[in-house]
């Protein structure tokens, strides 16, 4: 399928307030109202990496997957076609609304609903946070990652993303959430260098996702959006750490969509032809205490 990154994530909020609040004075970003409700927000060159629209829920609506062209667009959805995947394709109103040439929407194994498009439009606005972060790392690998549950059908969704999506497995987690519970495993996938931009959790999220990671260009912002989370007592899902797998050095806070939303700095860039996949039994080298 040749995806090169997620470009933005979908997603549902009953009340967009909090996301405003949340979105530019805890994580920095810029916050741009759009027509029927919409809110983008904005962490780079592009006029949004998240879309906010109106919903009876919170959650996530889908996942937002980049590719080259429209040759590439093309290829893609007759490969998910041609294996049986029902594919619907996105209205020229709901591909404005997006900002881009085209989109389709399909659901993966699990029932992770995702979007490929091509031809993302921008102004190309220069990126200012209200409060002064200095900058995310998006460049030629995306907003980040996507963490997804994949609580039943988790062979078949790892067998989807390798063999039909063209993902490359990056790592293996296999570990317990709480004393006496069996290990739960988490598996690690690339389409660019950075270390994941997707993972599936063998458990549920009644918020249709586990996390979003957004990464900051200094550790210094890691401190400083610390300081935000005390200051406006959002709720800490895991403290302060470093993850083995990609270096990370992150926490994890709740989102006003019910998810959970990764903050962190120093993500390893991976030469994928020198990689050996590997299996670890601890997510940290240190920190991430769950609860904070």
């Amino acid at each position: 399928m040749s995806i090169r990154e997620l470009g933005y994530v979908v997603v549902g909020s009953t009340d967009n307030a909090k996301w405003r609040q949340f979105a530019t004075e805890v994580l920095g970003l810029m916050a741009e109202d759009a027509p029927d409700g919409r809110l983008h927000l904005k962490m780079d060159g592009r006029r949004f990496r998240f879309l906010i629209l109106p919903a009876a829920e919170d959650g996530l609506i889908a996942s937002g997957w980049e590719v080259q062209d429209q040759i590439a667009y093309r290829t893609a959805r007759e490969t998910l076609a041609g294996k049986g995947v029902e594919i619907t394709d996105g209205s020229a109103e709901d591909a404005a609304i997006r900002y881009v040439q085209e989109y389709f929407t399909f659901a993966d194994p699990s029932g992770n609903r995702h979007e490929v498009y091509w031809g993302p439009i921008s102004d190309f606005a220069r990126f200012q946070s209200p409060i002064g972060v200095s900058g995310f790392v998006t460049e030629g690998m995306g907003l980040g990652h996507v963490v997804l549950p994949a609580p039943f059908a988790f062979e078949e969704t790892h067998k989807f993303w390798t063999e039909v999506a063209d993902f490359g497995l990056s790592d293996i987690l296999k570990i317990s959430m709480l004393p006496g519970m069996p290990p739960l495993r988490i598996q690690f996938y690339h389409c660019n260098p950075r270390q994941h931009s997707l993972a599936l959790a063998e458990m549920p999220s009644p918020a249709n996702c586990i996390h979003v990671m957004i990464e900051v260009d200094s550790i210094d912002e890691v401190g400083r959006a610390l300081d935000r989370v005390a200051q406006y007592q959002v709720p800490v899902v895991m403290s302060l750490g470093r993850h083995v797998n990609d270096d990370m050095i992150s926490f994890y806070i709740v989102t006003p969509g019910n998810f959970a939303l990764e903050y962190g700095w120093g993500g390893v860039v991976k030469d994928w032809t020198n990689h050996q996949v590997f299996e670890t039994t601890t997510p940290s080298h240190w920190g991430h205490r769950l609860g904070g």
